[in-house]
């Protein structure tokens, strides 16, 4: 792996220094190193503290930007398929949150539904926003990435119905809920997401999506301003 951060970082041809220096960049960030350090005489590069490794990783996201929602099963069918929440009663529940633009994609194995959730969102500032506001939503409650890889960890699937990770019971009438976990989707969750999704996704820097989004921003503020001085003059 030195040898092809060392390659990409050090590449000769003009037409394709921009790939090979975004791919230097993609991989130190999959390895948890530090792309801002050349690779020169030493390998201190790679010593990344592991906070901003993760930090980095998580910058890297889908776009057009995409919240992964998990445990939307609701049982199994009079068949034994798995069955779960659809598409439409998932777009009434993240409207019932106040967010909007959302699309719900369920995806499916050949058992039934796999208790997955895509919620896509436009591939603009306001999509951006909206992703964010949703993981962030779940996360208040520690429902996040982390708080379901830990859900995760622990054998999912020997008594999922009574486990309080996944479940809640109304005290008033006694139903039961799944418990939703979500998070806006990164370059780690490639491998989560189906195949078609894949295809039509790319990989882009959150923080460079809101820094761009922002002289964009200015930009647009300052040409109407400049039209609005210009036709008050000529009246």
């Amino acid at each position: 792996m030195h040898g092809l951060i060392m390659h990409t970082y050090h590449s000769d041809k003009a037409e394709v220094i921009l790939d090979h220096l975004g791919l230097h960049k993609a991989l130190c960030i999959l390895m948890g190193w530090n792309y801002e350090i050349p690779p020169d005489n030493s390998k201190a590069y790679q010593l990344l503290p592991a906070g901003e490794a993760g930090a980095n990783v998580d910058d890297l996201i889908f776009w057009p930007p995409l919240v992964i929602i998990h445990n939307t099963l609701t049982g199994k069918g009079k068949e034994g398929r798995i069955e779960g929440m659809g598409n439409r009663a998932m777009d009434t529940y993240i409207r019932e949150l106040g967010i909007s633009g959302g699309k719900s994609k369920s995806l499916y194995s050949r058992d039934g539904h796999l208790g997955i959730t895509l919620i896509k969102f436009a591939a603009d500032r306001s999509g951006l926003e909206e992703a964010m506001r949703l993981a962030e939503y779940f996360e208040k409650d520690d429902h996040g990435r982390k708080g379901w890889f830990r859900v995760e960890s622990l054998a999912l699937g020997k008594d999922d119905e009574n486990n309080p990770n996944l479940v809640t019971i109304d005290q008033k009438t006694g139903e039961k809920r799944r418990i939703f976990y979500g998070y806006v989707a990164n370059v780690s969750d490639i491998d989560r997401v189906d195949f078609e999704t894949r295809k039509k996704v790319t990989i882009e820097s959150r923080r460079e999506c809101k820094s761009l989004n922002n002289v964009l921003s200015t930009i647009i503020e300052q040409s109407y301003r400049k039209v609005m001085e210009k036709d008050v003059t000529q009246k």
